[in-house]
């Protein structure tokens, strides 16, 4: 059976074939892919207990653990004439993010003449997680600060009145006119008072 869900438990082929010249023949692969940091550690394992009574074991490794990752093969090929040929890969690892126990082929073919075939390989491969790049904000323009404008100079500078044909300042001459002009007025005066006929005496 293939999967590409989580699955932590595999349990098969236990109590098969107990009759005479019955196989049981079962395997299970595991590929665990996880995404991130972790720690993977040696698979334990359980496996040929009280097998192959009349025949020679061929289990590789021969253990007897509790609680073992693998427990396979225990309690089988105990008829006349079986075999008991069981692995798990030297190379079995688990990680506790995600336990997982194989439970198979216990129990399984009791009956003279039969064979017991299981195997376990447990992989453990460890994916690098994505890196989502931050994005770098946009630095904002400084602003360019606005010149202020100096007010224009002035065209012309008013001045005094000037002689346009001389160039001369007419400020002296507006005085001499002034006096001129003062002057004819007394003159003016004068000639009127001796021009007015006086009346004659009578003696």
């Amino acid at each position: 059976m293939n999967s590409s869900k989580l699955i932590r438990t595999i349990t098969q082929c236990n109590g098969s074939i107990n009759v005479g010249g019955g196989n049981t023949i079962c395997t299970v692969t595991v590929n665990n892919h996880i995404t991130g940091a972790t720690t993977a550690s040696p698979a334990t394992v359980n496996q040929c207990v009280g097998s192959g009574a009349s025949t020679e074991l061929d289990c590789v490794p021969l253990q007897n653990t509790t609680d073992a990752t693998v427990t396979q093969c225990n309690n089988a090929g105990n008829g006349g004439g079986a075999d008991v040929l069981c692995r798990v890969n030297p190379s079995a690892t688990v990680t506790t993010e995600v336990p997982i126990t194989v439970n198979q082929c216990n129990y399984s073919s009791n009956g003279g003449g039969s064979t017991v075939e299981c195997a376990t390989e447990l992989n453990t491969i460890a994916l690098a997680a994505e890196v989502t790049p931050t994005e770098t904000p946009t630095p904002t323009a400084t602003p360019t600060p606005t010149e202020t404008a100096l007010p224009a100079a002035a065209d012309t500078v008013t001045a005094a009145p000037e002689l346009a044909a001389t160039g001369v300042d007419s400020a002296p001459l507006l005085v001499s006119v002034a006096v001129g002009t003062l002057l004819l007025g007394l003159g003016a005066l004068l000639a009127l008072r001796r021009t007015v006929v006086r009346p004659a005496h009578r003696d």
